[in-house]
């Protein structure tokens, strides 16, 4: 596809996600009676409200590292669909409620899972927030960082400053999937205490939300990923991704007892493995017995 498809692609999902976004923002704040953990939601709407507005001005800008990215549009879709998703269970909740105020038969059912599905949807508003935010972020600082008037020391402290904040959101991501993974077991082999038809359906609905969590999370982390991969490749001139040993083995990668000219070698490595008794190796390496790497 063409930059110019892409861009047209990227802007109509986002214009979407903002309409999606600021209505149910809206009919949240419309509701007398909701709970305090319902009218929450208003706030992380408009937080992420701020991130696509800021989206839709970069893309018009054309800034095209926003836009290559293959997270962009993913994580905008997650968003829409996220919206109108809770849009129909707030429509749900509200059933049986007398226009604008909440009955108490629907602060029952919000009682029944609504605060596992409140939790659900506000984290997936938080994945789409960080994956556009780390986006928008690192765009900004590649350019920042090519400035003629930053010195390569500057520069250097700048992006490593950034890969740390990356590796840590990174972490942040990878916890939060296990207890994610944790809550969807549980919550697929718990037993109802009112097992009705009613009850039966909202477990499934939330357990694919769940799901659907987990997807959102798993494009933050790819989009976290390439992010310090383009951090790393802009300091160091290397690109290395998809590093793995497992088991007994050892893998390398990159610049190995180099110094000087050497390291103005451009890497672009990509996928490197290392499986049971086995070593891998690739980049400039200089002075290493491979017998040492044998187990």
């Amino acid at each position: 596809m063409d930059p110019l498809s892409v861009t047209a692609s990227v802007i109509a999902v986002t214009t979407t996600a903002l309409q999606g976004t600021q209505f149910l923002a809206k009919t949240i704040d419309n509701i007398r009676g909701a709970a305090g953990t319902v009218r929450d939601i208003s706030a992380d709407l408009r937080a992420v409200e701020s991130v696509l507005q800021d989206l839709n001005v970069a893309i018009q800008g054309d800034s095209l590292q926003v836009i290559q990215s293959n997270q962009i549009g993913p994580a905008v879709e997650n968003c829409d669909r996220a919206c109108k998703a809770f849009q129909l269970q707030i429509e749900s909740w509200m059933k049986h409620s007398k226009k604008d105020k909440i009955f108490w038969i629907s602060r029952w059912k919000i009682g029944l899972f609504g605060p596992e599905r409140i939790k659900t949807f506000k984290g997936q508003l938080s994945d789409c927030k960080s994956t556009l935010s780390v986006a928008l972020s690192t765009a900004a600082l590649l350019v920042a960082t090519n400035q003629n008037d930053l010195s390569k020391e500057q520069k250097d402290s700048i992006l490593r400053a950034n890969e740390a904040s990356l590796r840590q959101e990174l972490t942040r991501a990878d916890n939060e999937m296990v207890e994610l993974e944790q809550s969807r077991e549980q919550l697929a082999l718990g037993g109802n205490t009112e097992p009705d038809d009613e009850s039966e359906r909202s477990k499934q609905e939330l357990l694919r939300e769940i799901e659907r969590q987990q997807a959102a999370k798993a494009v933050l982390r790819d989009m976290c990923e390439e992010a310090l991969s383009q951090m790393v490749y802009e300091r160091t001139g290397q690109k290395i991704k998809g590093i793995k040993a497992s088991q007994n083995s050892s893998a390398l990668a990159g610049f190995i007892n180099t110094s000087g000219e050497e390291l103005r070698i451009n890497q672009d490595i990509s996928n490197v493995t290392a499986d049971n008794r086995s070593f891998a190796a690739a980049g400039v390496i200089k002075n290493l017995d491979f017998k040492d790497l044998r187990w």
